[in-house]
């Protein structure tokens, strides 16, 4: 079965994606794609990027727009080749056990119909709740709204949407790539420099993951980082070399504000303090949450002085990665410097912290954690005492 143009032409993202067609009805989007759009090269669908389609198949490297999408609906989707930096139809499957029977078609067009919208994890590199809540801006959009704006606005600004990937640390890191734009940059990370082991977060270094599992030697590339995502963090391996600062006085310094500030780290025998520094110039509600993924971790917040402010022990993750109840804390510091003092409780263990810092005459807006898509007591708890300090409730 081949994919057709209804299934891989999205008219609403063609608008969006080419503002000057906005006016068009979705006949007139289709009409003029087929004339003009997909021969210019215009952007059509959130889930396919023709470009990245060709670099990626070198068979395809002279194939021109029209004869590359002929050849993806009826073959390439198919064969289960790369179309798209946030597209990984196997990772779609693995990661989604109620789709393991599916085959390739089948899984586009679940993942066009419902997988977008139902927030589904599609890619390695990319999650959209982790796009919404490291850019604070975009927190009314839904799951479709999330990756059209990714796709059309957020590579062209760099913004963060993953622990793995950082636009600026990729090009910062190698220098012959510093004349490359930002969508230049994700396409070479995804086709070559993950293949090279080349350096794009500091959270994970797949040069070093493979050097320090031997176990791993037979991988390569986003096999890697897809070991890390299904097995890694559960099993506390370290995915790179150490980020955070190992004493008080060699705290990483992590700049907060209204977008989390996202941390993966790891603790363990060998590493047993990781120290975070932040400043706050007005008095703020910051709200931090930490997620230990193979062992619990016990936080600690310091004072400029080094006194606890406050002191907790983190979730555990089950094997099938639902969290244990941990709800965010949200705290109330004045103006000031403070540390974050990260151990290890049983053993070595990757963690996962988010922070950020809204100044009380705002409201702090608080996602609770979910098991099995209920709020937990701890986490309504915390909504009521919000909604009370917030003078919500009466």
């Amino acid at each position: 079965m081949s994919l057709s143009i209804g299934n891989v032409f999205d008219a609403n993202f063609y608008r969006a994606a080419n503002s000057d067609l906005a006016g068009l009805n979705d006949a007139q989007a289709l009409s003029h794609f087929q004339a003009y759009g997909l021969n210019e090269g215009r952007s059509f669908s959130p889930l396919i990027n023709l470009s990245f389609y060709r670099a990626s198949n070198s068979d395809l490297a002279k194939f021109n727009n029209s004869q590359l999408l002929d050849h993806l609906e009826n073959h390439g989707v198919a064969e289960g080749r790369s179309f798209s930096p946030f597209v990984d139809l196997n990772y779609y499957r693995a990661k989604n056990s109620d789709l393991a029977s599916f085959n390739n078609e089948q899984l586009f067009n679940h993942l066009e119909n419902y997988g977008v919208t139902e927030g589904r994890s599609f890619d390695p590199l990319f999650s959209l709740g982790q796009y919404k809540s490291l850019n604070s801006d975009l927190k009314n959009l839904n799951n479709s709204q999330l990756l059209n704006h990714l796709e059309i606005n957020g590579i062209k600004e760099g913004r963060e949407f993953s622990p793995f990937f950082d636009f600026n640390y990729y090009r910062s890191n190698n220098r012959d790539l510093a004349s490359l734009n930002n969508s230049q940059l994700l396409q070479h990370f995804e086709i070559n420099g993950i293949n090279e082991g080349r350096k794009a977060s500091p959270f994970f270094d797949v040069g070093y993951y493979k050097a320090n599992n031997p176990d791993l030697a037979s991988l390569k590339g986003i096999n890697l980082l897809e070991h890390f995502d299904f097995y890694g963090l559960l099993e506390g391996r370290q995915a790179a070399s150490d980020y955070a600062g190992n004493t008080f006085n060699t705290a990483r310094q992590l700049t907060i504000g209204s977008n989390s500030t996202e941390v993966l780290e790891h603790v363990g025998s060998s590493d047993l303090n990781d120290y975070y520094q932040f400043s706050l110039n007005q008095a703020s509600t910051v709200t931090i949450y930490d997620k230990g993924f193979s062992r619990s971790i016990r936080e600690q917040i310091l004072d400029s002085n080094g006194r606890i402010v406050n002191s907790r022990n983190s979730a555990v993750q089950n094997p099938d990665k639902s969290t244990v109840a941990n709800p965010s804390l949200n705290i109330s510091l004045n103006p000031g410097t403070y540390y974050i003092h990260i151990q290890p409780q049983a053993g070595n263990t990757d963690y996962s912290l988010y922070l950020k810092a809204i100044p009380q005459n705002q409201p702090v807006l608080y996602t609770p954690t979910l098991i099995n898509g209920d709020i937990t007591i701890e986490g309504l708890k915390t909504i009521i005492k919000l909604a009370e300090d917030q003078k919500l409730l009466v």
